[in-house]
């Protein structure tokens, strides 16, 4: 294995075990998420409730916080330079284009076009999730599709979503113990003011 090519492989286990590391709660924690509980009042939200006597310290909620903050950064790769992002999506297109090429031949005004219709539509997505796509759809490892030739820029951008689903899990998980309040608060009908808290910008 030449230099170039073990550090390839070895960026790659690095990110992924991240990634890994972004999906995963103390036992303690996981615990408490699954345990909570909701009340509804007439004409106001339903609240998220901790079981009685339990809540998060101050430095649970920051360490949620933080994580929750990371995984927006991941999921569209706000973590990496803007410029450096742009280039590996260019990247990694390019080589599916010249993996995929259009048949019969193209015109380079062609191949520009179709380059841009292909960022447009993972324009927001990490690198890492859209890299996971193209070799998922390489290796056959899609539901549907031709795979015989290039996905579809709309085809593309499903699989890169579907790469990011668990991340838009685990943050829904953040989200629901940040937002959780104590049970007496949340079975006392009066109306309370929307807690501030952080939340995932989805994508379109």
């Amino acid at each position: 294995m030449n230099f170039k090519l073990e550090a390839a492989v070895s960026k790659e286990i690095e990110i992924r075990t991240k990634l890994d590391m972004m999906l995963c709660l103390p036992f303690s924690l996981a615990r408490l998420e699954k345990s909570l509980g909701t009340v509804k009042w007439p004409g106001q939200p339903t609240r998220v409730n901790f079981p009685s006597g339990m809540g998060l310290s101050d430095q649970e909620r920051g360490d949620l916080t933080a994580q929750l903050q990371e995984i927006q950064k991941i999921m569209t790769g706000a973590n990496l330079d803007p410029a450096e992002c742009l280039k590996a999506r260019l990247s990694l297109l390019g080589k599916l284009m010249m993996g995929y090429p259009a048949t019969g031949g193209t015109t380079e005004q062609a191949s520009e076009a179709r380059l841009s219709f292909y960022h447009e539509a993972v324009s927001d997505i990490a690198p890492w999730a859209l890299d996971a796509a193209i070799k998922r759809w390489v290796r056959g490892d899609v539901g549907k599709g031709n795979i015989d030739f290039a996905p579809s820029p709309g085809a593309l951008r499903r699989l890169c979503e579907e790469e990011l689903e668990p991340f838009k899990a685990q943050a829904w998980k953040l989200n629901r113990l940040l937002s959780a309040v104590p049970i007496e608060q949340a079975m006392d009908p009066t109306p309370v003011p929307e807690p501030e808290k952080p939340t995932l910008r989805l994508m379109r």
